[in-house]
């Protein structure tokens, strides 16, 4: 097969992975889900045709309930709701930042917003693929898709593709670079870094990433000197201070490793391995007591970590804003 042909078919397959993906959304939001709030009386008749599948009368019904009650956020809802049954999918869009202006801390408005623009990202997603299939641009969207969904190999075999077709992408580079880290590639991540942080001398990501390849190779004067610059770029990234504090704290400067691990936690209250180096640093000082506190707010995020991996409700870190 041709190298267009293979083109032609990886395209087709992706567009049909998408369309199934839209079409799994849409049903989602048709369906009745837990986090509908109680609708007004009146509008029980236009719920009920919602589910029965007569969209067009759920409509209807919602859009003359507004005429008299333009600010009831549930009726907005099912409007929106309906529209999306439909597939108007940006009236619907429309619709429901109506609701969010009216009721922005509305659950249902949230849920079915965010499930909205789902849709939308789908959707733009699969004419990026129809029209520009060997963009960057689509490579990049595919391998961050692929990240996501933690297939570091395609997510990889993207970003490479992307790179190909931009170079000089300072964001290419810097995916390579947190893809080559997260699995402990710590030279080849260096080396795409370094070419972003060429190309784009104040750019943050390349700057906390070759400070944390550094700090995790144990090249500490190097890795102070970029996690510095990681700073100076950006003053109020938690990750990049605590990553400092911990350089800090190897090379003996131990009040300056205090002062940038109270920063992070000051930026991140929940970030449990700042307390871990922070009861560290304490202890070296003599400060007992505050050795002691840190270190207990170092177990309680521990047991609260435990509890929602329980649940199965804890959520993964994204590597590259944890520092070794």
């Amino acid at each position: 097969m041709t190298e267009r042909g293979r083109l032609v078919v990886g395209s087709t397959h992706r567009l049909t992975i998408v369309g199934l993906c839209l079409l799994a959304l849409a049903i989602t939001l048709v369906k009745p889900n837990p986090l509908r709030a109680q609708a007004a009386r009146e509008l029980t008749e236009g719920t009920k045709a919602l589910f029965s599948g007569q969209y067009t009368k759920a409509r209807t019904l919602a859009s003359k309930y507004l005429e008299a009650h333009p600010q009831d956020a549930s009726a907005h809802v099912l409007l929106a709701r309906a529209e999306i049954a439909e597939g108007k999918y940006q009236p619907a869009y429309e619709t429901l930042r109506k609701a969010w202006e009216l009721a922005p801390s509305n659950l249902d408005v949230l849920y079915y917003l965010e499930k909205l623009c789902a849709i939308l990202s789908q959707m733009e997603l699969q004419r990026l693929l129809a029209t520009s299939p060997d963009s960057f641009r689509t490579h990049q969207v595919l391998a961050e898709s692929y990240l996501a969904r933690h297939d570091r190999e395609n997510a990889e075999k993207e970003y490479q593709a992307a790179l190909r077709a931009n170079p000089d992408s300072v964001e290419i580079l810097d995916g390579l670079g947190d893809l080559s880290r997260i699995e402990y590639k710590f030279d080849a991540a260096l080396g795409y870094y370094s070419r972003a942080a060429k190309l784009l001398p104040r750019d943050y990501t390349s700057a906390y990433g070759i400070g944390a390849c550094y700090l995790f190779q144990h090249d500490l004067p190097r890795a102070i000197e970029s996690l510095l610059r990681a700073v100076a770029i950006d003053p109020g990234s938690a990750a990049a201070r605590l990553a400092l504090g911990d350089a800090w704290l190897r090379v003996g400067r131990t009040e300056a490793a205090v002062t940038e691990l109270k920063t992070a936690i000051g930026l991140d209250p929940n970030l449990r391995q700042t307390y871990t180096l922070l009861a560290r640093a304490y202890q070296k000082l003599g400060m007992t007591r505050e050795s002691q506190e840190a270190l207990a707010k170092d177990q309680e995020l521990a047991r609260e970590e435990a509890k929602g991996a329980e649940a199965g409700n804890i959520e993964e870190s994204h590597p590259p804003a944890k520092p070794p």
